[in-house]
């Protein structure tokens, strides 16, 4: 049997990047002036990674014998089951090569992800079956001479360890890169899926209940992508990678003791770190750190069950990160519920004060299956799913219009990036790419 892992990629000038928001998929744009269109260029071309559910379907089904193709934006003449990734970023396109692939091929088309996880009467026209939840499950039955049909639903993996490590073989692995690694040759792993907060925002919750991997079983896999892949980095896409102060030290301490020479680079909260860890994680090649920081008002951030760092916290913590060459990306939100003009413009102004290397300003989005969808259901205006991107307002909020959060999200971007003592620092960084 043969199986095509279809990457579905609409309009090549947004920067669409499926893998984000739990599966969801994010777009960037920052808004329509001349430095707003620098940084969206810059963005497009920083970041290429594939989606890690292929990598794991491809190892599943190669260890079965099944021939596995991996094609972007082409229609499989030969195949007898085209599995896509299903977006709210790019649906209208996933939709259009899902209804080409049952008019024109003989092929079963099966459509993946949260998205459709969460809508699989969205896909069901242009689709064979619809695999809610976890996929590996259904894939591995698949193998088995199973044939889905419909809506079928997936179990989750209890102990990720038994999984087969991603296979890439079929993916033009030299390409991937990651802008804060500054190398090619990167691929992404997963430490541990899910999160034991409880964000009522956060996509993540919505697909994964909170597991982890062994040390062991991790160190396993970055050898074995270094041996096969000849990778020079990893970007972990664990929304919270240091869940376990203990595990993350052990972890590191392998990478040192197996000289394992790559960079990279994890996602975490920052009071999930401290100096020593961080002394360590440096010796081990860690190069960058991604953190939710979300907004400078506490109050805003405990109305969406979101624990509070203290800022004192986060500037020791970031400052630190940069005195030992640990680049930190924070993320920021405009338009939670409880904001309002001055609350996001004193979260802009935090932001310029921490000063971390990279900062991504993202307008609040309602992903559906999480808590904050359902609250906010009846406001949502927006009835083009492409919308829900992290980056384009979609319901009416009590505070700010959606010329507001459009305005304020392109004047933090421009004001953050084109400071005299950063540009020099972002031209740098992109210069080298």
């Amino acid at each position: 049997m043969k199986i095509t892992l279809l990457n579905v990629q609409g309009d090549k000038s947004t920067c669409i990047y499926k893998d984000w928001a739990g599966g969801f998929g994010t777009s960037f744009k920052v808004g329509n002036s001349l430095f707003s269109k620098m940084l969206e260029f810059a963005k497009r071309s920083s970041v290429n990674l594939p989606l890690m559910d292929y990598g794991y379907l491809a190892a599943i089904f190669n260890n079965n014998g099944f021939k596995v193709e991996y094609l972007t934006n082409k229609i499989p003449k030969d195949s007898d089951i085209v599995i896509i990734h299903s977006s709210t970023v790019d649906y209208k396109t996933e939709l259009k090569y899902a209804k080409k692939i049952k008019n024109e091929t003989k092929s079963k088309v099966g459509i993946i992800g949260p998205f459709s996880s969460v809508f699989p009467e969205f896909y069901k026209e242009y689709s064979d079956f619809i695999i809610k939840g976890e996929p590996e499950y259904i894939a591995k039955k698949i193998s088995e001479s199973y044939i889905p049909k419909g809506i079928v639903k997936s179990k989750p993996i209890k102990d990720l360890n038994s999984l087969l490590f991603p296979d890439w073989d079929s993916f033009p692995v030299k390409d991937y890169h990651y802008f804060s690694l500054e190398k090619r040759r990167i691929l992404p792993m997963l430490g541990s899926r899910g999160c034991l907060y409880t964000c009522n925002y956060c996509p993540y919750l919505v697909q994964f209940k909170f597991r982890a991997r062994s040390v062991n079983n991790i160190i396993n896999e970055m050898l074995y992508l270094i041996k096969r892949y000849k990778i020079k980095g990893i970007m972990f896409r664990d929304p919270l990678f240091t869940w376990s102060v203990k595990h993350t030290e052990e972890l590191a301490k392998k990478i040192i003791s197996e000289k394992i020479d790559i960079v990279w680079g994890c996602e975490t909260r920052l009071d999930h770190l401290n100096k020593p860890l961080l002394r360590l994680l440096s010796k081990s090649n860690l190069k960058t750190i991604e953190v939710g920081i979300e907004s400078s008002n506490s109050e805003i951030i405990k109305k969406s069950k979101r624990k509070p760092i203290e800022h004192k916290h986060q500037r020791e913590i970031v400052n630190y990160c940069k005195k030992i060459g640990i680049n930190v990306s924070a993320f920021y939100i405009f338009g939670l519920p409880n904001d309002n003009r001055k609350s996001i413009l004193e979260t802009i102004k935090y932001a310029m004060n921490l000063d971390s290397n990279v900062a991504s300003f993202n307008i609040s989005t309602p992903y559906p299956g999480t808590e904050f969808y359902e609250s906010v259901k009846s406001k949502i205006y927006s009835k083009n799913w492409e919308d829900f991107n992290s980056h384009t307002p979609v319901f009416n909020h009590k505070n700010l219009t959606k010329k507001d959060l459009l305005s304020l999200k392109e004047k933090a971007y421009i004001k953050y990036y084109f400071r005299p003592r950063y540009a020099i620092r972002f031209l740098k960084l992109f210069m080298t790419k």
